[in-house]
């Protein structure tokens, strides 16, 4: 709970900032200072510390094993949260030691939570507990590491260039990596036991599910390795291979959707707009790069599709189910099946929720079409 209230301050914190960036964004302009301290406050402080949380709580109901020890966990969190916090202020304000340290705990704490889950997994395969929600949870924290690495040496050679490589190459690397890679393929991974959980659906088809999970990182893997090598055709196959996984998993979502049991609620409203507007994204890239490139505004509008559309709209969805679980649980659980117990239902605030989608599909329309 802690994690999440911290990664809900910094969605404030980076939203607010987005809104201070946004005439140099309409002016195709993604690489200052303002830019650079909204999409790490959104994307590290508050996606990645928010789905570390939730990993969390879910990785023992989904695979039986805890992530690690509370202080182990708890310290690598702690480390990743303020580095995040500290990175974008220093990215944000142009103060090499600030961003230094920052990026340094961030790094550390990052790839201590990485470690406790792909361990954890690990143990859960051994005891035979291994889902394919535990898979994808695995190669998604696996693209985190990668992210994280690169992240530092992107942050240390802002001020002292040492890498010998196309600032622009790296800056599209870290992006695919980070968005589609770490917080898209979370997200698909938690999606395939949450949604349905909390639709109440049964009889839904869940092989388009994992089929799309398997193609999503196949995806990545292209793209990256075409970027990484100059190999357009490597890069051109992954943004096909992503337009058939983002397919295929929105083939999934209104499966569970059709097979609902309960109205439709914040965490499924927000996976069929975030699948809608990935699959947007990777389609507009793919037209550009066949046709006539990649200008800087066809990257920025791809990455606000993927970053706010998928990965903040997805996140902050599932934050007024998950929430609400983990109160009920903490307060309520012993209470269970006596009068006046409430229900988990009860605690999901319907007008608030229905009230951020409408603002939510309104702003990111604006924030696009503006």
């Amino acid at each position: 709970m802690s994690l999440l209230l911290a990664a809900v301050m910094a969605y404030v914190a980076g939203l607010a900032l987005l809104v201070h960036a946004a005439p140099t964004l309409a002016d195709g302009s993604g690489y200052g200072s303002d830019q650079l301290g909204a999409v790490h406050l959104v994307g590290l402080a508050f996606l990645s510390v928010a789905i570390t949380g939730s990993m969390m709580q879910l990785v023992p109901v989904l695979l039986r094993v805890r992530v690690a020890h509370p202080a182990v966990a708890g310290t690598a969190a702690l480390l990743l949260a303020g580095g995040a916090w500290l990175l974008a202020i220093g990215l944000w304000r142009d103060v090499p030691t600030v961003t230094a340290a920052g990026g340094s705990l961030a790094v550390v704490g990052g790839l201590a939570v990485c470690a406790a889950v792909l361990l954890a997994v690990l143990r859960a395969w051994r005891a035979g507990n291994l889902v394919p929600a535990g898979v994808g949870m695995a190669l998604s924290t696996g693209w985190f590491a990668v992210v994280l690495v690169l992240g530092g040496l992107m942050a240390e050679n802002r001020h002292q260039l040492f890498l010998g490589v196309d600032r622009l190459r790296l800056i599209e690397l870290h992006g695919v990596v980070a968005v589609v890679g770490w917080i898209g393929g979370m997200i698909l991974a938690l999606s395939l036991t949450l949604a349905p959980m909390f639709s109440l659906a049964h009889g839904y088809r869940k092989g388009p599910g994992h089929l799309a999970m398997g193609a999503w990182h196949l995806g990545v893997l292209l793209i990256v390795a075409g970027l990484a090598l100059d190999a357009a055709p490597a890069a051109l196959a992954g943004a096909v291979v992503s337009i058939t996984a983002t397919g295929l998993a929105l083939q999934f979502a209104v499966g569970v959707f059709r097979h609902r049991r309960r109205r439709v609620e914040a965490p499924m409203a927000h996976l069929l707009l975030g699948l809608a507007c990935m699959l947007t994204a990777v389609v507009l890239v793919l037209g550009a790069w066949v046709g006539p490139g990649v200008t800087p505004t066809v990257e920025i509008i791809a990455l606000v599709l993927g970053l706010v559309g998928l990965g903040c709209g997805v996140t902050a969805g599932h934050l007024f189910k998950v929430v609400p679980m983990l109160v009920w649980t903490g307060r309520f659980a012993h209470l269970a099946g006596t009068p006046g117990a409430p229900a988990l239902s009860d605690l999901y605030p319907t007008r608030l929720a229905k009230a951020e989608q409408a603002m939510f599909a309104a702003g990111l329309a604006l924030l696009l079409i503006v």
